[in-house]
């Protein structure tokens, strides 16, 4: 039954999607994942109480964040996107009545552009370019220029993301600073799922590691336990879980994965989605991943909102703007050798709830900005007479 169900969800790329005539006005979300879905919470919240009537569809490009989008924003309608699919979209869009189509982050598909902008009003929120992106984007402007131009607006997460859309589009006129929402939620730790093994166990967790960092670290670590009783390593991609498990057992250590139920190991290796947050709630020591190697680092504040410090490396580029205020807050470290690595890892937890509440404050005010002007710009087109 499982399996078929997987398989209707897949039937769902192709544009086999079960929707009715909608006569309501809809405004459908597009989202990567749950990173993506989990970060439009509280913006759906808001549509929903100032227009009560309008249907709530998201879509995604993974059936985790199909998942969240039905349990966690709880959507009218989710289905995994038509991928490059003009006509599915567009007898969407023309059937529920799509007001507004929404892409979150920086999601560039061109048939869902050009199709969603030709039958209603396209936004981009979140909107960001990394410096490796901006390469490509500036060598590619005369395909990019024209594709960007179809959003009725951009709304960057920063004032460096707007000027490079400004320096695509060679335009600001349809380009705005409106700040990150992926800041927006905090999830209750009642609402997480921890893996009981691990209860009560001093461990250091390396959090969303990309390939070449477990083995910077496990170097630092040079065969030493430094008094926790455990390593777990929750890789970005599992599919390199194995390689992993070999890595770690060439440094000495004895190595498991979650899925074998074997929890008498040093190294514990996490090969199953959905575990990172119940893993942050548990964890002694975080390292977040994506920033000793320049990929640009990853969400420090899926760890902070659960009032955890955390250490980091150098190349944190996607994630300035909260590096910054959780620096600030002295909230977070950052390592870049061996000795920095020591340094921290044997350093007493001194942060007190002070820093946390300050920390959250600032957040929670940038975030009411962000949130009431993105939404002011969703309702404008709401009830916009045709």
């Amino acid at each position: 039954m499982k399996k078929k169900k997987k398989a209707d969800f897949w039937l769902e790329r192709f544009g086999f999607i079960s929707i009715k005539a909608n006569s309501d006005e809809a405004i459908w979300f597009h989202c990567a994942s749950v990173g993506e879905v989990r970060s439009i919470k509280n913006i759906v919240n808001k549509v929903r109480k100032d227009n009560p009537n309008t249907t709530i569809i998201i879509s995604t490009m993974t059936t985790t964040g199909r998942s969240e989008a039905i349990n966690f924003i709880k959507a009218d309608i989710a289905f995994l996107l038509p991928i490059e699919n003009p006509i599915a979209i567009t007898h969407i869009i023309h059937n529920m009545n799509v007001k507004c189509m929404i892409i979150v982050d920086t999601e560039i598909w061109p048939n869902l552009i050009y199709s969603a902008s030709s039958h209603t009003t396209l936004l981009l929120i979140n909107a960001r370019i990394s410096d490796k992106t901006f390469k490509t984007y500036k060598k590619l402007s005369f395909i990019f220029k024209h594709m960007l131009k179809r959003f009725t607006a951009i709304l960057t997460k920063s004032e460096l993301d707007e000027k490079r859309f400004a320096t695509i589009i060679q335009d600001d006129s349809n380009i705005a600073t409106l700040g990150n929402i992926k800041f927006q939620a905090r999830k209750p730790i009642s609402e997480v799922t921890t893996i009981k093994e691990l209860d009560n166990t001093h461990f250091f967790l390396m959090a969303s590691t990309h390939k070449q960092e477990e083995d910077i670290i496990l170097s630092w670590f040079d065969k030493q336990m430094f008094g926790f009783d455990k390593i777990v390593i929750a890789p970005r991609h599992i599919e390199r879980c194995a390689d992993i498990k070999i890595l770690a057992e060439s440094y000495g250590y004895k190595t498991a994965l979650l899925s074998s139920n074997n929890f008498n190991c040093d190294v514990l290796i996490i090969d199953s989605f959905g575990k990172l947050e119940g893993l942050y709630i548990k964890a002694s020591k975080i390292f977040i991943g994506g920033s000793l190697v320049k990929v640009g680092g990853h969400n420090i504040y899926e760890a902070l909102q659960f009032k955890k410090e955390v250490a980091v490396g150098q190349y944190m580029f996607s994630f300035q703007e909260i590096l910054n205020d959780a620096i600030k807050y002295k909230l977070v470290t950052l390592i870049n050798s061996k000795q920095d690595a020591v340094n921290w890892i044997m350093k007493k937890d001194n942060i007190t709830e002070d820093n946390f509440i300050d920390f959250f404050q600032e957040i929670d005010k940038k975030n009411m900005d962000t949130l009431n002007n993105i939404t002011e710009i969703i309702n404008d087109v709401i009830n916009k007479k045709d």
